[in-house]
């Protein structure tokens, strides 16, 4: 058995729908799916439940899967994944008694490898990249020998053998972290043996049927497939919407939430290694510190956000008769408080300083001026936000903003600034946004500012004549101006495909078109949304 085998079996079933092809797919990946569901959850009737709902989702994209795919390796990340979001959502509580009991296991005097290796194996895995988790998969989940390994991976055996030592390494490297050091060859042992164990009796049959014949899928089964595949989506998505000061709000919320996410998960590992030992305890107090400045930024943030929005909701409300016709613009309300803006303020600052950061490198700007050019960026932006709700937009009002820059930079500086913002940031921030495409086909340094210099030339061949300025337009031209927008980014995108077939490879290639294409299609979606949150409705006298 090996990888083409499996992706025939996959191209049968999915264009004529063989139940016979499927369920031998499913006969031979069974135990390693439940295997993995069984580690997360530590129950048989979920790791059966989850199990079902990977093979529903390998039926569902049978279609999708681009050829070259290691299957046991995709089979293995979405059972690891769909389990992941079922302890999120339905078994936090016991998530944590289970891993109170691996830290007791871990801390008990010269256990067996696998009692403290395999509580921790997911997570490990999850840290390594796909062509080392699908290695130490097919190598020591499967067995597979290392010529089986490299004919899957399009590799020799050789560097097949390379690969499985150098993703074993860095598991190695992983548990040491956490306090379990042993050698590799121990290490390998104790994955080998204990990684797969047989899934009960007649789940397969069953998986198949429920799949194929659509029988038996329960309730908690869909609802996995459903979470499970928001994840897998959502992993691989990137959006930048570069028009206006509505899009820096988009991004400040979402690295709120970012933040917030990011406090948890450092407090949760400080907690999980309270016990550890002296050598890591420095290492936990300075995540302390920082989490304790996280949080208590995020705090006072919130604090702030939920008075400006008790505020605009209480407001809203007196007037329920007068504004009928402003259902909807919620958002947009909320945002006329001026305390909502200024609580927004520090992100304000940190978006604009990830912006601009090349720009302020490049100018060679003192730390004073930095931070000066910065603030003037964050004030111009919350005037525009104000004048847009009060419905006074100026066609001169970003000219203010614009005298304070200029004799900030001087003409040089100020030329150089008009040139960045109208041609490089838009590169850097879509590069940005669509390079984890690319992780298969990763692209070089070289080829990055060769793209970057690519998507400069065409913006600026598109743009001269004819530059839509969405920040200077009377809200009821904005629509048509977006539009215009659009179409294009349509004209440069193109270009750029133009220039980058001569230093993309063909998968690269179509990479990028595939990237763009998702970019336009996700911004023309987002135009409506964007267009309504900042329109202003009479709402009386």
């Amino acid at each position: 058995m090996n990888a083409s085998d499996d992706m025939q079996l996959l191209q049968e079933y999915a264009t004529s729908r063989s139940e016979a092809a499927f369920t031998s797919l499913v006969s031979r990946h069974i135990n390693l799916v439940y295997s993995a569901a069984m580690r997360s959850v530590n129950n048989p009737h979920h790791a059966e439940d989850i199990t079902q709902s990977v093979f529903v989702m390998l039926a569902r994209k049978s279609r999708g899967l681009r050829r070259g795919t290691v299957l046991s390796g995709w089979l293995y990340q979405t059972a690891r994944l769909t389990a992941a979001n079922f302890i999120r959502t339905e078994m936090r509580r016991q998530h944590r008694e289970n891993q109170a009991l691996t830290q007791s296991t871990m801390n008990a005097p010269d256990p067996e490898p696998w009692t403290r290796v395999g509580p921790l194996l997911d997570e490990a895995m999850s840290h390594l990249n796909e062509k080392d988790r699908n290695a130490i998969v097919l190598r020591f989940f499967e067995g597979k020998p290392l010529k089986e390994v490299g004919d899957s991976l399009g590799a020799s055996e050789d560097a097949a053998k390379m690969r499985v030592n150098r993703a074993l390494d860095k598991l190695r490297d992983f548990f040491h972290h956490r306090g379990i050091t042993m050698p590799a060859a121990a290490l390998a042992e104790a994955i080998s043996g204990n990684s797969i164990q047989a899934a009960p009796a007649g789940l397969a049959a069953s998986v198949a049927s429920g799949v194929v014949q659509g029988s038996a899928l329960t309730v908690s089964t869909l609802s996995f497939v459903k979470g499970a595949i928001h994840i897998m989506t959502s992993t691989k998505i990137s959006v930048v919407i570069g028009v206006g000061v509505a899009a820096i709000i988009g991004l400040q919320w979402h690295q709120i939430s970012t933040q917030k996410q990011t406090v948890t998960q450092l407090e949760a590992q400080v907690s999980q290694q309270a016990q550890a030992s002296q050598a890591q305890q420095a290492e936990i107090e300075k995540l302390q510190e920082r989490n304790a400045i996280y949080a208590k930024t995020v705090s006072g943030m919130e604090r702030d956000v939920a008075k400006a929005r008790a505020r605009s909701s209480a407001a809203l409300a007196t007037k329920a008769p007068a504004t009928a016709g402003t259902k909807g613009n919620a958002f947009a309300e909320m945002f006329k408080d001026p305390d909502m803006l200024e609580a927004m303020r520090p992100q304000q600052l940190m978006t604009a300083k990830m912006m601009y950061a090349p720009l302020v490198k490049q100018l060679n700007l003192s730390p004073e001026q930095a931070d000066k050019f910065y603030n003037i960026i964050v004030d111009s932006g919350i005037k525009s936000i104000k004048a847009m709700q009060s419905g006074n937009v100026s066609p001169d009002a970003g000219k203010s903003m614009e005298a304070d820059l200029q004799s900030l930079l001087g003409d040089a500086g100020f030329a150089q600034y008009t040139d960045y913002v109208k041609y490089d940031m838009a590169g850097q921030s879509t590069l940005m946004a669509i390079k984890n495409d690319f992780v298969n086909n990763p692209l070089s340094d070289t080829q990055q500012q060769q793209l970057l210099q690519a998507m400069k030339t065409a913006r600026q061949n598109v743009t001269a004549n004819n530059p839509p300025d969405l920040s200077q337009a009377n809200p009821s031209d904005k629509l048509a101006m977006m539009d215009q927008t659009m179409q294009q980014q349509q004209q440069i995108n193109q270009n750029v495909l133009q220039q980058a077939a001569a230093f993309l490879s063909p998968d690269q290639l179509q990479t990028l078109s595939t990237s763009q294409s998702n970019m336009i299609a996700m911004q023309k979606a987002m135009g409506p949304m964007m267009q309504k949150m900042f329109t202003n409705t009479p709402s009386g006298p």
